[in-house]
């Protein structure tokens, strides 16, 4: 039988136990609203050869595995949300006022050269025709000038969440530290609260995967990738690079390259980086069809002539040697192989002359063009900065006719645009500066320009209908259709996988939140059971103490 002043010693341990599941439950309810906070658990052990009980651990109550599930899924949310908020951006570059967009510009174009078909000679017409295609060609330039900054700002939203990845990388470290710091004491519970906090905001920016380590810190690697960016107190910084070349920003842990699969970051470098992405997909249609509107309209507008016929004419687009031939001259457009013509019409109108110039692709230079035509006695072509000039003798005109080899239209001489995309394009300065110059009319096979001929505006009128994109199955309005919809499908995309992986999100957190969060409830009965058994424990010392009193009494009167 153990002595009975050891019975005091199993009160104390009593008392001290209860006071430390208090304690436990008072900081529990403290922190019931505070946000990351883990409930904690005072874990009693009772002391063998019945010595009463003791405090063998103080403990968070967390599921690793619903930890880590929750990583999982709160980096991929993280990749949608980012993707939504990046294609309603897109979407908006796109959303103009009814009336004002690239879709009635298109219209509005098209329908300006049907209306001067009818009546070539009407002024009105003509500088309404001229508008048209100003407006066009602004449209398009805006457009990619939206996007070119949707482009600059997901670059600067890459460099600043790097930089925030960054500086939670070394938080978690300092908090490490300090876990370290602590020995083999109590279980610092808080900095693994503030630090488990921390890698979930860590890995809403970049998808992160955990591994616990037994010394109570994590390995945090990028997810997909095994680079690691946080080994106990050491981390790998990100660093986010513009590669011009390649039109990126590549994105590096030290000096290994990353590609996220998760998190904030995997959306916004997927969006500008990848060329089938969204917004260089939109930038590359744009690109395309402003492309092929600048070549079809200049092919079928340099063979015509307007109103007033050119006296001279320099080229917009200069070659890169004029003995290079045409085809590796620094083109935005390459020619082919065929002919063009060239008719000289006195001031009566009358033919005067007329030359026909060769082309074969790979072979002719632009100084050869300028030799042929200097074959006429009428014509004389100079060349200056790249550029070919023509002129007439005085007192004559000239125009151009049944061009097959798109060398008119690649040097940039009667056409109605100029530029190669929807970066640059834009009325050409001739056009600009006199209406007159619309060519709606076509030389007949005499050479003669009669008045009232409308059939060359006719033709670049019916280009509305014309099968000119996506392989000879769709119109330029189909095609922009398409470039909407592509967008509006993949917000509608986004949306419902967002819906889905908020929900999926949802019942992993929520079962988290049963495991580790605070339950009043539950705190308030534990506060009543601790109380209970400390009173119990302390009325358990009084009892000793009375007994003892009562044996001490007793020695006395025996002595």
């Amino acid at each position: 039988m153990a002595p009975i002043f050891d019975d005091l010693e199993v009160g104390k341990r009593a008392l001290l136990a209860q006071q430390a599941v208090l304690n436990t439950v008072g900081h529990n309810l403290a922190n019931a609203t505070t946000p990351g906070y883990t409930r904690q658990r005072t874990e009693l052990a009772s002391v063998l050869t019945q010595n009463g009980v003791e405090v063998t651990a103080i403990r968070r109550i967390r599921d690793r595995y619903l930890d880590f599930s929750l990583l999982a899924e709160n980096q991929a949310l993280g990749r949608y949300q980012a993707q939504q908020g990046l294609l309603l951006r897109l979407q908006a570059v796109f959303n103009d006022p009814p009336g004002t967009g690239l879709g009635s510009m298109l219209d509005g174009f098209f329908q300006g050269f049907a209306d001067l078909s009818v009546n070539p000679a009407d002024q009105a017409l003509r500088v309404t025709m001229r508008d048209s295609g100003a407006r066009l060609a602004t449209t398009f330039r805006s457009l990619q000038s939206r996007i070119d900054q949707l482009k600059t700002d997901l670059t600067t939203q890459i460099q600043e969440k790097v930089t925030a990845a960054n500086g939670l990388l070394g938080q978690i470290a300092d908090l490490h530290r300090q876990i370290l710091a602590r020995g083999g004491g109590a279980p610092p519970n808080d900095l693994f609260d503030k630090r488990d906090q921390l890698v979930d905001q860590l890995n809403q920016i970049i998808g992160v995967t955990a591994t616990d380590r037994a010394d109570g810190t994590v390995q945090l690697a990028v997810t997909g990738t095994g680079v690691l960016v946080v080994d106990g107190t050491l981390t790998t910084p990100l660093k986010a690079t513009i590669n011009p070349g390649a039109d990126s920003v590549d994105l590096t842990a030290g000096s290994v390259a990353v590609t996220p699969q998760g998190g904030e970051l995997a959306a916004v470098l997927s969006a500008r980086n990848s060329p089938t992405g969204p917004v260089k997909q939109a930038a590359n249609d744009l690109d395309a069809l402003a492309r092929a509107i600048i070549a079809e309209v200049n092919r079928l507008h340099a063979s015509g002539t307007g109103l007033a016929e050119h006296a001279a004419l320099t080229a917009v687009n200069a070659v890169s040697s004029p003995s290079a031939a045409l085809t590796a001259a620094g083109l935005a457009f390459t020619p082919g192989s065929g002919s063009f013509k060239m008719i000289v019409h006195d001031a009566t109108g009358a033919v005067k002359s007329s030359v026909t110039v060769s082309v074969t692709a790979g072979v002719t230079t632009l100084n050869e063009i300028a030799t042929a035509i200097n074959g006429d006695p009428d014509l004389s072509a100079t060349i200056s900065g790249g550029k070919l000039t023509v002129a007439a003798a005085a007192g004559d005109t000239f125009t151009f006719a049944d061009d097959t080899s798109d060398t008119l239209m690649a040097l940039g001489l009667n056409t109605f645009f100029s530029g190669s995309s929807a970066r640059d394009i834009a009325l050409n300065p001739v056009i600009a500066a006199d209406a007159n110059k619309i060519a709606a009319a076509q030389a007949d096979a005499a050479g003669l320009v009669h008045p009232g001929d409308g059939a060359n505006a006719l033709a670049l009128a019916d280009l509305r209908t014309s099968l000119a994109m996506s392989g000879g199955t769709a119109t330029f309005s189909d095609f922009f259709g398409t470039t909407v919809s592509r967008v509006g499908s993949q917000m509608r995309e986004t949306n419902d996988a967002l819906d889905r992986q908020q929900a999926t999100a949802q019942v992993v957190q929520s079962l988290q939140q049963q495991t580790s969060s605070v339950s009043i409830d539950e705190e308030m009965i534990a506060l009543t059971q601790s109380q209970n058994a400390y009173a119990a424990a302390a009325k358990y010392i009084g009892t000793v103490q009375d007994m003892i009193r009562t044996l001490l009494n007793m020695m006395t009167v025996t002595a």
